[in-house]
């Protein structure tokens, strides 16, 4: 589902068939070309439209709780994993940088290897 926002232009969501969300384009009008609406069938187990869109306008007036349906960590390694399962779990409006959320998933010293798992987040809203 393509929604249009007034802060960051079009926000493409998409999902898998179980109707997990699988990732979230913040340039969805370059990626698709496409200009609102839906884009294509809606999984019958993903959140509704209205309450993503809800979701979102929270997101952006800094008040969303957590996303309105499920996903799961877009983490393709171990590692990946316990860096996604940290930055989610940094509380709204606080921050952290790589080489600390590098210390916190046990790998010291391993900022640049967060800073490439971030590069390759799927759900940047999601795990910010």
């Amino acid at each position: 589902m393509v929604i249009p926002t007034g802060n960051v232009g079009l926000v493409c969501f998409t999902f898998q068939d179980d109707g997990a969300l699988a990732s979230i384009s913040l340039r969805a009008d370059a990626v698709l070309g496409a200009s609102s609406g839906e884009s294509g069938p809606r999984p019958s187990k993903a959140p509704s439209v209205a309450s993503v869109k809800r979701w979102l306008q929270d997101y952006m007036a800094g008040t969303a709780g957590d996303f309105p349906g499920p996903w799961s960590n877009p983490g393709q390694t171990d590692f990946a994993q316990r860096v996604y399962a940290a930055v989610a779990a940094v509380p709204a409006g606080k921050t952290m940088s790589y080489g600390e959320v590098a210390a916190a998933v046990g790998s010291p010293g391993a900022s640049r290897a967060v800073g490439t798992a971030m590069g390759r987040n799927s759900i940047p809203l999601v795990v910010p």
